[in-house]
């Protein structure tokens, strides 16, 4: 009897040709690209910006907001752990989190006190972030390496056109009345729950079972593997020196202490729009570096970008020069975005594309969830223009480190091959 187990853990890439299992993934990522771009405008702008506008939110709960995605990030290399004891699609477990979120953010719409709507926020921003290695994974054994790039950097591209229209309609709706905020909010949870339908329909294969006991066990790789330990390593300098500066970055050009204390729309140009044109621009060429360039060189590319305009954007108050420094951010991030989705395809042995994504996206996390409270800490002890220096330096004193790495670029591992795929009986 096809059971309720059997639906969550039938291997639905099994029947299908290595050619249909990309047309079919490829599709669908476009629609999860739409959703997460919807989704995107929330994350980076509307929900610290209702905290901030309508809650009157303090440093602890702007913190906590800005922390929320890197909170979920750590949480995944548990979530990998557990999940692959289980024996479920990548793709369900993928499409998990994605509902979770979803239920949290409506719940956020009709939180009344400042407490509820950041525990909703907090916890639905976790959920979204916490499925990131089970995508990776799925794109790894659906997409070939040669064009792997190409083919996400089209939901990417997707992603940041539909981040544009929902930055400008949400700033306007917030701007002609606050009170809109509860429909912003509820419309972020229906693409929250469209996004899980569309990662549970992609072709996976079953999540594969962890050799560890300890959750924790996927930390040895830093080790096992030296040459990713040494990359996360310059990646955790840089990284730590731009997530910080993610709220920051609302909370600079928001409140009145800094004297800038710009429009909805203007939040929305600054932190969504500009840097997602241009991250929209720079994309398609980006992904063809990424498939064919040695790919240590294009992190350092990538590396002294963030760095020019996160060194700007703290450095000024004139909103043209802001805004350039938008601009150079978006243009990374165009790169930055593919290379930290799938750099790991290119060390990971096949397999154990999951495992190692969890050790990144978890170290991401730890970088996420301290930066944004050490930075409102330290932006109140330096200020905002010594935030920006200290961050350009580590962002330049990451890309020399990467000098040596440069001869280990190119190393490429080949992705899960059709008959790996087993399907196994209905339970």
């Amino acid at each position: 009897m096809f059971g309720f187990r059997a639906l969550w853990s039938e291997d639905t890439s099994a029947p299908l040709d290595a050619e249909t299992r990309t047309r079919r993934t490829f599709r669908l990522d476009l629609a999860r690209g739409v959703f997460r771009g919807i989704l995107t405008s929330g994350t980076q702008t509307f929900g610290l910006f209702i905290a901030i506008r309508v809650f009157q939110a303090g440093d602890t709960s702007k913190a906590l907001i800005g922390s929320a995605p890197f909170i979920g990030m750590l949480v995944s290399l548990l979530f990998v752990h557990y999940a692959s004891k289980t024996g479920f699609r990548k793709s369900v477990l993928g499409s998990l989190p994605a509902a979770v979120c979803g239920v949290m953010l409506f719940a956020a719409a009709f939180a009344d006190t400042l407490a509820a709507y950041t525990v909703c926020l907090v916890l639905a921003f976790m959920a979204l972030t916490s499925l990131v290695p089970f995508l990776t994974a799925i794109y790894n054994d659906n997409y070939p390496e040669d064009r792997r790039g190409m083919y996400f950097s089209r939901s990417v591209l997707a992603l940041v056109l539909v981040s544009v229209v929902a930055g400008f309609l949400g700033s306007a709706a917030m701007d002609a009345d606050l009170d809109n905020y509860r429909w912003i909010l509820a419309t972020l949870g229906v693409a929250a729950l469209g996004k899980a339908c569309v990662v549970y329909a992609m072709p996976s294969g079953i999540i594969e079972n962890g050799e560890h006991k300890n959750p924790l066990g996927n930390l040895k790789l830093v080790f096992e593997d030296r040459n990713f330990g040494y990359v996360l390593l310059t990646w955790f300098i840089m990284g730590f020196a731009n997530l910080w500066t993610l709220p920051l970055r609302v909370d600079y050009i928001t409140s009145s202490k800094y004297g800038i204390e710009g429009s909805a729309l203007f939040v929305a140009l600054i932190i969504t729009v500009i840097p997602d044109l241009m991250r929209a621009l720079s994309t398609p060429f980006l992904a063809r570096l990424f498939d064919k360039m040695n790919f240590i060189v294009l992190r350092m590319i990538l590396n002294l970008l963030f760095a020019i305009g996160v060194g700007l954007f703290f450095l000024t108050k004139d909103p043209y020069l802001i805004a350039i420094a938008s601009a150079f951010i978006g243009m990374a991030f165009g790169g930055g975005t593919i290379a930290w989705s799938l750099w790991v395809t290119k060390y990971a042995p096949p397999g154990k594309v999951a495992a190692y994504m969890s050790v990144h996206v978890g170290l991401t996390g730890v970088r996420g969830t301290i930066g944004p409270m050490l930075g409102f800490w330290m932006v109140n002890l330096v200020g905002p223009v010594n935030i920006g220096l200290i961050s350009f330096s580590m962002m330049i004193l990451a890309t020399v480190m990467l000098i040596p790495e440069i001869k280990h670029g190119r190393r490429k591992r080949g992705p899960i091959p059709a008959e790996d795929f087993e399907p196994i009986e209905p339970k």
